[in-house]
């Protein structure tokens, strides 16, 4: 495993080493690697001649300079994952690479970035956008590999490569889940013993959601239940719980329409995501 910190060993590899016929594998992350990081570097590997792994702390898609300072920063462990789990080049910019001084060119998600995820947290998708526009032209993969925990962050970068003319493959994979279905997070370190025991209840509460789904009578009645159990919650307030298209993520009831369940809750310290596709 070779790490890179630069544009121009990249480019270097690119032009130098990396062969047109090669397909490249690209696994952008933040760091603090876990079990669902591990997944799509695997796969990666599997699909890939070649894989190149990204850690990068994107400042400008936190919310606040309190937040970033909480991230976790493992960048020798999550070295060490990448070499178990095969990958090839990691690149470790810095962050006057990403953004050199003067930089002031930023690409804004269009409706798929106002909703759920983008009303609660201004700014995140662009910032999330730009960074990820940037390292698909400076590594040039063929398949970039993301999870479906994220699931509107993996609709907007299917939608900017669509409308921007990528040629890169994007591959969701299915969330990777704790033994008792909390959805792996880097952030799950964060959450006080009462939030950790509580967590769990969000997954079952979709869970429960998606069972009553295709056989209740009425829509409405299923969802106000779910409402009502994230209300029971003792250590999260619901931030949002909605039904969106699948592709689009337009808020819908239509039923004969692939749906998803989007749901977001807050801790002390962090909020939750998770989802379920409902078809």
């Amino acid at each position: 495993m070779h790490i890179l910190r630069s544009i121009e060993e990249l480019r270097l590899l690119r032009a130098q080493t990396l062969t047109s016929s090669q397909t490249i594998g690209f696994v952008p992350t933040m760091g603090a690697l876990h079990l669902g990081h591990a997944e799509l570097l695997k796969v990666s590997a599997a699909k890939s001649d070649v894989t190149i792994a990204s850690i990068f702390i994107n400042p400008k898609q936190f919310n606040s300079a309190s937040d970033l300072a909480k991230y976790p920063r493992t960048v020798e462990e999550d070295l060490e994952t990448c070499r178990i789990f095969n990958v090839d080049y990691v690149y470790l910019p810095e962050i006057s690479d990403i953004y050199p001084a003067g930089f002031d060119t930023f690409i804004t998600p269009g409706s798929l970035g106002s909703l759920f995820e983008g009303a609660s947290r201004p700014g995140h998708f662009a910032g999330m956008a730009t960074v990820v526009v940037k390292l698909f032209n400076i590594v040039q993969p063929n398949i970039a590999f993301f999870g479906k925990k994220d699931y509107q962050q993996l609709a907007i970068i299917r939608r900017f490569v669509a409308d921007l003319n990528f040629p890169i493959h994007i591959f969701g994979m299915e969330t990777v889940r704790e033994a008792d279905g909390l959805a792996l997070s880097s952030r799950n370190a964060q959450l006080t013993e009462g939030e950790r025991k509580e967590a769990p209840k969000f997954f079952e509460i979709l869970q429960t959601f998606k069972r009553s789904f295709p056989d209740t009578n009425s829509l409405n009645e299923a969802i106000s239940d779910a409402l009502r159990q994230f209300g029971e919650l003792q250590h999260f307030q619901l931030d949002y719980f909605d039904l969106a298209e699948q592709d689009t993520l337009h808020p819908s009831r239509d039923t004969n329409k692939p749906l998803v369940a989007l749901g977001a809750i807050l801790g002390s310290q962090v909020r939750l995501i998770d989802n379920q596709e409902l078809q």
